[in-house]
């Protein structure tokens, strides 16, 4: 194979039934338009709360931002990127069921309840888009190698980041009874950026394997560690903020996980 990556190739669109596309197609849309909204819709309001009431204490921005985050790894570039050439954004499937099982799975071990009904509604419907994807063929083929600028990135913020994980969890199961609607935000979105922060290294993973379309993750990855960085800069104290110091280290992670996808084949 020639070229500087996987997701450069053109790949031959494969025969598929026509109502297996447009039932593809159409599932894609509805996952990213009505969750997609509802993330944007419930960081809007809790944000916008919370700027009204900086004494509001269920959320805060860095969290809201993380909620957020969160969405677009899921939603936002995995499902809606497959709305264009889903031939050529395999990746972005998997990094959808990445995000996903990773809330499922920090909704159970935070005992936050809709965080993980979410994670799972969300995880369900993402396997249902593999399996009407038009290259499902190719979902558990590696691409043509590791990238070993990326890999030392990523081993670098694993340790970091299982530690910040393990922290929102137990702040998650102190923060009192889980519920639905939103009714116990405080606890949900500390278990939410439990989900990020794992989201963050397991997407991180793959990429370095170069499925096709893994700089769509990438690129994903790294906004996400920016926008915490930044958040957790401008408010170093709030709960589930990492700090001015390792905002400040997230950040040029995130800048320098970016700029070496970009680079490197």
């Amino acid at each position: 194979m020639t070229g500087s990556s996987a997701d450069s190739a053109a790949p031959m669109r494969p025969p598929i039934g026509r109502f297996r596309r447009m039932a593809f197609l159409a599932l894609a849309a509805i996952l990213s338009l009505v969750i997609g909204f509802t993330f944007v819709v419930v960081t809007t309001l809790t944000i916008g709360i919370w700027l009204t009431d900086p004494g509001y204490a269920e959320t805060n921005p860095v969290v809201d931002l993380g909620f957020f985050a969160l969405g677009a790894l899921v939603i936002g570039s995995g499902v809606g990127v497959q709305l264009r050439a889903p031939e050529r954004n395999i990746a972005g499937l998997q990094q959808a069921i990445i995000g996903s099982l990773a809330l499922t799975v920090a909704g159970l071990l935070g005992d936050r309840v809709e965080p993980f009904a979410g994670g799972l509604v969300i995880l369900i419907a993402a396997v249902v888009l593999a399996a009407l994807h038009p290259m499902r063929g190719e979902f558990f083929k590696r691409g043509p190698g590791v990238n070993p600028r990326l890999a030392a990135l990523t081993i670098l913020v694993a340790a970091p980041a299982a530690g910040y994980a393990a922290n929102m969890l137990d702040l998650s199961r102190q923060a009192g009874p889980s519920c639905f609607v939103g009714q116990c935000a405080r606890g949900d979105r500390f278990a939410e950026m439990a989900a990020l922060a794992g989201a963050i290294v397991l997407i991180a993973w793959l990429t370095l394997w170069r499925t096709r379309g893994w700089r769509v993750p990438a690129r994903s990855v790294a906004a996400a560690a920016i926008v915490v960085g930044l958040a957790s800069i401008a408010l170093p104290d709030v709960p589930g903020a990492v700090g001015t110091v390792w905002g400040a280290v997230t950040v040029t992670w995130g800048i320098a996980f970016v700029v070496a996808a970009e680079r490197g084949p």
